[in-house]
């Protein structure tokens, strides 16, 4: 007879092949309880007599449960041991114990153990026991799995959102043909940039641009080549800024390029090396070679042509004309305004004429 265990008459449950540990410092108490599982249908891979006995061998083996007394033998008792088992390897420990007090249980608790059995237990309470700690292990496995399934779709979830949320950005930013920025997005560069320019007192430049003949250039060679036109211009343009430069569509064939930091002189020589580009530049439309195009450029900058984004406006539109006027394909530079007369207060007039004839 085993003395640790009040046997039962019960069928082995020989299907379950459970690898279980004991970790019991009684060598009897330990064959006995051996035996016991063994008859109930258990693998029983070892028995440790101490602490570090018993973290050695679930390093080795990693048992599916360890049932443990809570007073063993070791640098540790069977509390602390249960304890690194539940958040080192999360593997579910059954007490066994005869006598504890009131604070050992209450220790015994906070780690949460899968099963508590008093001896002497029979092979019922024993399997009983068991099996709930698994099916408790189970569905504790199974909500643990659910989290991360759904921590997993939210961060998705977070992901898709943060595209949607980028092409909607880009949406409203970004004009569709040529990929610079849009008008939208230019008023909110420009005021951005003067706020911080006044602030800090930087320069801030304002280069405005037109291309030459568009309208001829449409009527002879179709819209489908005037939009290759400005792709290939916005992109020749594109590669010659900085990074913190801002070119925008500023409508039809204009474009406003906001360059921080530049005075009037830094400006003009920008746009110089731009118009430079764009009469250099062979744009190929269905196979065929479009003749050459050409712009006029207009520069102002803060303060010295104006203090606000109409005035800015205003002074490179003027120079602009200017530069349709004088023959097209060169840079003019906007003279400096007198801002207080009174004949320039009111709105912004576009230039009459016109200019792409």
């Amino acid at each position: 007879m085993r003395p640790a265990i009040q046997h039962n008459n019960c069928s082995p449950l020989v299907a379950l092949r459970k690898r279980l540990l004991i970790v019991e410092d009684e060598r009897v108490v330990a064959l006995d309880l051996r035996g016991a599982l063994e008859d109930l249908g258990y693998a029983v891979i070892g028995s440790a007599a101490s602490s570090d006995a018993a973290l050695e061998a679930i390093d080795r083996e990693r048992p599916d449960l360890v049932l443990m007394d809570i007073r063993i033998d070791g640098s540790i008792d069977g509390i602390q041991t249960a304890g690194i088992l539940r958040t080192r390897y999360q593997i579910p420990v059954v007490y066994l114990t005869a006598h504890v007090d009131d604070a050992t249980l209450a220790r015994a608790l906070e780690t949460e153990p899968a099963g508590y059995l008093v001896k002497p237990y029979n092979h019922d309470s024993l399997r009983t026991t068991i099996e709930v700690a698994f099916r408790r292990q189970a569905a504790n496995l199974a909500l643990l799995r659910a989290h991360h399934l759904e921590k997993a779709r939210l961060a998705q979830r977070a992901s898709e959102a943060t595209v949607v949320a980028e092409r909607l950005r880009r949406d409203a930013t970004i004009d569709p043909l040529t990929g610079l920025y849009n008008r939208r997005h230019l008023d909110h560069v420009v005021e951005r940039e003067i706020s911080f320019g006044g602030r800090e007192g930087h320069a801030v430049a304002i280069i405005l641009l037109d291309l030459d003949r568009f309208k001829q250039l449409n009527d002879t060679f179709g819209h489908a080549a005037g939009d290759a036109a400005l792709k290939a211009v916005a992109e020749s343009i594109r590669s010659r800024l900085r990074v913190y430069d801002v070119a925008c569509r500023y409508g039809g064939e204009e474009i406003v390029i906001v360059v921080p930091g530049a005075q009037i002189g830094a400006a003009m020589a920008l746009a110089e090396q731009l118009r430079q580009g764009i009469e250099n530049l062979v744009v190929n439309h269905r196979g065929v070679a479009i003749v050459r195009t050409t712009a006029s450029f207009g520069v102002s900058a803060f303060p010295r042509h104006g203090v606000d984004p109409e005035e800015l406006m205003h002074a490179a539109d003027t120079a602009l004309y200017r530069a349709k006027a004088e023959g097209r394909n060169r840079v003019i530079g906007a003279p400096i305004v007198d801002w207080s007369e009174p004949a320039l207060q009111s709105h912004r007039k576009p230039p009459e004429g016109n200019m792409n004839a």
